[in-house]
């Protein structure tokens, strides 16, 4: 009798998952026939995983036609070959998120030139799509400009990294009247040279700077060439773009860079870090004023008292934090040569020691244009 009984209870118990689980996939299929872009997605998606590919891609088919930028990721993904009808779909759904995603993989295909892209574009209204036409508008359609930069990749498909060096410019805190180019050269060869896999590329391009984008190495910055990678992020473009603005690394250099800059052979104007010789003796009043007269901030300082503080027997350098925000505080710039000291304006970590920190002191921004009022 009792195991008569538990047989009918499992079999209610079964049956009833078994009613729920029908009704489920019934309710997803009513919903989807209804016009549900989400249940038509998942219903898709089902199939595709049932390796029922046609049912897949007429679920995926009706979702994308009323604008599913999932649906549309996934036509393109598995069915490639209608690349144009799936772009047609997104194009007449008129939904923002659908263009934005379509346009987005178009600007990272190497079938289309930035000419091209922006064609086919141009009559679509989006908040991210007027936002390239404007970065491309400010530095590429001004005649008046100060230097001229061509940003230089090897194909087309790197347009999109392009625009980001475009935004990186643009967010800065730098004042810079530059005009821009996008330039696809061909014939761009790079390779990785330095104890810290730096690439080094050569253009046949003719421009005042050259922004490289490279497919591997870190990036790098020579006196007219930044080197890019499809990794560099908005705060390593801008702390790139610094060096060229006069602004030198405040973090440990590597020992043969070090070793140029420290001992004065390194051809780099820095505006943020000077060197000395590294002693924990005194120093005496005249080397005090000696290294004021010669710092590039010399005018956001009251007075050479400012950079060195007196121990009751003796002057040491460095300023008292507590009592100065812009004065003289020890860089790591020249840890790697022995017998130097480097020093820097501010004592808080700058964008030119950890750029993730996308921190620029005031102090640094007016050097930078103090020095451009000047080269103008």
């Amino acid at each position: 009798m009792i195991k008569n009984s538990l047989a009918v209870i499992l079999l209610l118990v079964f049956g009833y998952i078994s009613h729920q689980y029908l009704t489920e996939g019934q309710e997803r299929y009513r919903n989807a026939v209804s016009g549900n872009i989400h249940e038509q997605h998942m219903l898709a998606n089902a199939y595709w995983q049932q390796g029922n590919k046609t049912n897949a891609y007429y679920w995926w088919e009706r979702a994308a036609q009323k604008g599913s930028v999932k649906a549309i990721n996934q036509l393109m993904a598995y069915f490639p070959q209608q690349t144009d009808e799936w772009l047609s779909l997104a194009a007449k759904a008129e939904i923002p998120s659908a263009i934005n995603a379509v346009a987005k993989r178009e600007l990272n295909s190497a079938r289309f030139s930035l000419a091209s892209w922006l064609t086919r574009w141009e009559q679509k209204q989006t908040t991210w799509l007027d936002k390239q036409r404007s970065l491309l508008n400010s530095f590429e359609s001004h005649g008046q400009c100060d230097s001229t930069l061509a940003v230089i990749g090897h194909s087309d498909a790197q347009k999109s990294e392009y625009l980001r060096v475009l935004s990186a410019l643009d967010n800065s805190e730098f004042e810079l009247n530059w005009c821009s180019r996008w330039v696809v050269d061909g014939a761009l060869e790079c390779t990785l040279k330095g104890e810290r896999d730096r690439a080094e590329c050569n253009s046949g391009e003719q421009a005042d700077y050259q922004i490289i984008l490279a497919d591997s190495g870190i990036a790098s910055a020579s006196s007219r060439q930044i080197v890019l990678t499809e990794h560099s992020s908005r705060a390593v473009i801008q702390h790139e773009i610094a060096h060229w603005l006069g602004l030198a690394d405040e973090y440990p250099m590597s020992g043969v860079l070090a070793k140029r800059f420290c001992q004065g052979l390194y051809q780099h104007k820095s505006l943020n870090v000077v060197v000395t010789d590294s002693t924990e003796q005194g120093v005496s009043e005249s080397d005090i004023k000696a290294l004021y007269q010669r710092l590039p901030w010399q005018n956001s300082l009251s007075s050479w008292k400012d950079i060195a503080q007196h121990t009751g027997q003796y002057w040491v350098l460095g300023s008292d934090a507590s009592k100065h925000k812009v004065g003289l505080f020890k860089a790591d710039t020249c840890n790697a040569e022995e017998g130097f000291q480097a020093w820097k304006p501010v004592k808080e970590t700058t964008a030119m020691e950890q750029h993730a920190t996308e921190y620029w002191p005031k102090v640094y921004l007016e050097l930078i244009e103090a020095q451009s009022e000047t080269a103008n």
